[in-house]
């Protein structure tokens, strides 16, 4: 298991790209959540090899490991404004459903894609069935 002072590294990391995602948003007003481009610079920063995967490994999986936290005080807080959605309900249900189907499709697809991609990379790997 990893030490607390590498778990606070990669928490530090993760935490600065979230800060400079979010300043970049605020100085060039892009329309994107800080968080996100701050995660895209995470990604870009993984891929390029300047910040080890093993580095922010433990950070991520400690802070996966608690985002039903993270979540459940905005689902308290849509119970208490449910009154708000009066007369759109079936709406937002519906939203709800195509988005989730949407968004399944589409990780579906990327999974196919990925694998046909690795198999035609590796051919002969696992996964591929003898006759």
């Amino acid at each position: 298991k990893r030490g607390y002072m590498e778990r606070l590294k990669g928490f530090l990391i993760i935490l600065l790209c979230n800060l400079a995602g979010n300043l970049l948003i605020d100085v060039t007003g892009l329309p994107l959540p800080g968080a996100v481009l701050g995660l895209l610079i995470l990604l870009v920063l993984l891929l390029s090899g300047r910040v080890r995967l093993d580095s922010v490994e433990s950070a991520a999986d400690a802070l996966i490991a608690l985002l039903m936290l993270f979540i459940l005080p905005g689902g308290v807080n849509m119970m208490n404004s449910f009154h708000k959605f009066h007369g759109v309900v079936w709406q937002v249900i519906l939203i709800v459903f195509v988005t989730s189907l949407l968004t399944l499709l589409s990780a579906a697809g990327v999974a196919q894609a990925l694998a046909g991609l690795l198999k035609r990379k590796h051919p002969g790997a696992q996964g591929d069935d003898a006759e």
